[in-house]
C-alpha cells in the first residue's frame, strides 16, 4: 500500500497526434463472449463528445453494440481497417473508474465490461 506505481503502467492521458491524423479510440464492447477491446475511428462530428469512459455504439460483425471508451489516441495495428464509432449514448464513468475496472478485471479474473456495467 502506498508504494510507487510500476514504471510500465499504461497512461490514460491523450497523446498529441500528427497533423491531419484521424483519432482512434479503444472500445471495450459489451458482448459476453468477447473479452477484448477493439479500435475505432473517432468521427470529427463526435470528437468533442468522446472522452475516456464515454458510452458509445459501435459496429461489430454486422450489428451495433454498446461499449465504453477505454483509451484515446491509441496506435492501431498495422494494416487494420477501422470503422467509425456510430454514436455516443452517454458520458459513462470517470476516467479513474475505467482504470479501476481494468485493474479489478485483472485482480479477480473478470471482464472489464462487467465492472463498467455495475
Amino acid at each position: 500500500m502506498g508504494a510507487a506505481e510500476p514504471a510500465g503502467r499504461f497512461q490514460t492521458g491523450a497523446r498529441p497526434l500528427a497533423t491531419g491524423a484521424q483519432r482512434v479510440a479503444r472500445v471495450a464492447v459489451d458482448v459476453p463472449a468477447l473479452d477484448r477491446e477493439f479500435d475505432y475511428l473517432v468521427p470529427d462530428a463526435l470528437a468533442g463528445a468522446i472522452t475516456l469512459g464515454a458510452i458509445v455504439r459501435v459496429p461489430l460483425h454486422g450489428r451495433r453494440v454498446r461499449g465504453w471508451v477505454t483509451a484515446l489516441d491509441v496506435e492501431p495495428a498495422t494494416g487494420a481497417t477501422l470503422q467509425p464509432i456510430a454514436k455516443v449514448t452517454g458520458a459513462g464513468p470517470a476516467a479513474d473508474l475505467v482504470e479501476l475496472a481494468g485493474w479489478a478485471a485483472w485482480r479477480w479474473a473478470g471482464r472489464r465490461t462487467s465492472f463498467l456495467r455495475a
